[in-house]
């Protein structure tokens, strides 16, 4: 029997669950290769007798690898580390911390239309009414008329407010299990100046980049401004195409992949955990950087989110990008960017260039309300809310539109990938116009009859008078 007790290390002054901790040990050795796929994991009991600990404690562990799809039951035999998991295979870092440069090269930024209306159905943004606004403003207002108010307006502050780096450091170990240290840690004005200063750093004119053939088409625009080439690759309902990616980089060289492995985008699919291992591999045996935009990992209604790709990184090759603005609202604007120091280090004297001061008092308040556990509080509360929303608004999408409509009701996210059967969209922007409704939605080339809706910033009110606009714009397509 392997020596558990010595593989998964609990450190109860940790504010990371012990279950998780447990899931996190367990996952590391996977990674590491010591542990095997297909092994025959101890029974909750056994293991719990071995750490000291209480069954229902291992049985939470389990529950949650299971979940993130690293076990798998075999009737009347027991649990195994799923068979179906790819072989781990360790490759030297290669020649990508190289490729860093801070050469930005200058391209027009096309621009599109957001139509307006007093009844509105987004692309999947949160509820500003919900946000813990109040509290960040009193709290900003508390410390900025305080002596640590002075202390924190003085001073440069492109690399971001150092508490809050330092708080952010313990919250994404905690929610996450991204081990790192301040240093590795760069605060931003939103999470699309992260996404800008992470390829501005990666790339040289004429670099290809692999993306989904759907996707955030603001990446795609920083991308191209920069002189990068976009590499297409389909979406399936496992996320990006694996071995699409991997016919890419044999077929060309790539400089990096973007990517939003949790809730794809625009489609909401999430990639499961053999995809999430091929892709690491992918970029070791290629020598290519990911950049992970996690940009709602904190909304999910089923059960815990699956980890990042960062959690399972072992040779600095994600660049981890994430933003507050989906917790407060889009108008504040902080994100932030997790990867190795050589790239933090780039980042951010490229972003000192542009914004040398950052938005301290903000993001000192930030830092104070990760600590008091305010954050999480808000959390739990608007998870509720967007729960009962989601579910309401595919309940009356389905009841009034029956088989005119597809769609798979999302585990997680604030938005529903839609595709009508009759109705293209811009037809149906121009009838739903016509009746009062705004759709301030992105149009996808080769995909006319398909978008992205919203369901989180509306009420349950504003959902059923909303919705029953938009059924009866199809009806008239």
């Amino acid at each position: 029997m392997l020596p558990w007790k010595s593989i998964i290390t609990i450190d109860k002054s940790d504010n990371r669950p012990v279950y998780l901790q447990i899931s996190d040990g367990i996952i590391t050795e996977v990674m590491k290769g010591r542990i095997m796929k297909g092994l025959k994991m101890p029974g909750s009991r056994k293991l719990s007798e071995l750490l000291g600990l209480n069954r229902k404690t291992v049985i939470q562990a389990y529950d949650e690898l299971m979940a993130q799809g690293w076990l798998e039951i075999q009737p009347t035999k027991g649990t195994f580390i799923k068979k179906t998991l790819p072989e781990v295979r360790h490759q030297p870092l290669g020649g990508a911390v190289n490729h860093v440069n801070t050469g930005v090269q200058k391209k027009t930024v096309s621009k599109y239309d957001i139509p307006r209306g007093e009844f509105i159905i987004d692309d999947g943004t949160p509820d500003y009414r919900l946000a813990p606004i109040d509290h960040l403003l009193k709290t900003a207002r508390s410390i900025s008329k305080g002596v640590i108010g002075r202390a924190v307006l003085q001073g440069n502050h492109f690399f971001g407010e150092v508490t809050l780096r330092k708080n952010l450091a313990t919250y994404l170990s905690s929610t996450r299990a991204i081990n790192g240290s301040p240093e590795n840690i760069l605060i931003t004005r939103g999470s699309q100046m992260a996404i800008y200063l992470a390829f501005a750093t990666l790339l040289d004119r004429g670099d290809r980049v692999v993306v989904g053939e759907l996707n955030y088409h603001s990446a795609d625009r920083a991308i191209e401004s920069l002189g990068g080439v976009l590499s297409k690759v389909p979406v399936t309902s496992d996320g990006l195409d694996i071995n699409a990616i991997e016919k890419a980089a044999q077929k060309n060289s790539i400089k990096a992949l973007y990517i939003t492995p949790h809730h794809q985008y625009p489609t909401t699919v999430t990639m499961p955990v053999e995809n999430r291992m091929k892709l690491l591999a992918l970029a070791e045996r290629y020598d290519f950087y990911i950049v992970e935009d996690d940009y709602d990992y904190d909304y999910h209604y089923k059960h815990s989110p699956i980890l990042p790709l960062a959690s399972i990184d072992r040779n600095s090759r994600i660049i981890y990008i994430g933003s507050f603005s989906k917790i407060l609202v889009p108008a504040i604007r902080i994100g932030y960017m997790f990867a190795s120091e050589r790239v933090i280090n780039s980042c951010g004297q490229l972003r000192m260039l542009i914004d040398k001061m950052g938005d301290p008092i903000m993001e000192r308040a930030l830092a104070e309300m990760i600590s008091s556990n305010e954050i999480d509080r808000f959390l739990k509360k608007a998870i509720n809310h967007y729960k009962i929303r989601r579910d309401l608004f595919c309940g009356l999408l389905k009841q009034g539109l029956g088989e005119a409509v597809d769609f798979m009701k999302p585990e997680g996210g604030m938005a529903v990938w839609v595709t009508f059967k009759n109705a293209k969209i811009a037809d149906l922007m121009l009838e739903t116009e016509k009746l009062g409704l705004s759709l301030k939605i992105d149009l996808y080339k080769g995909y006319e009859n398909a978008c992205r809706f919203g369901f989180a910033s509306m009420t349950p009110d504003e959902i059923r008078a909303n919705t029953d606009m938009l059924i009866k714009a199809v009806r008239n397509c």
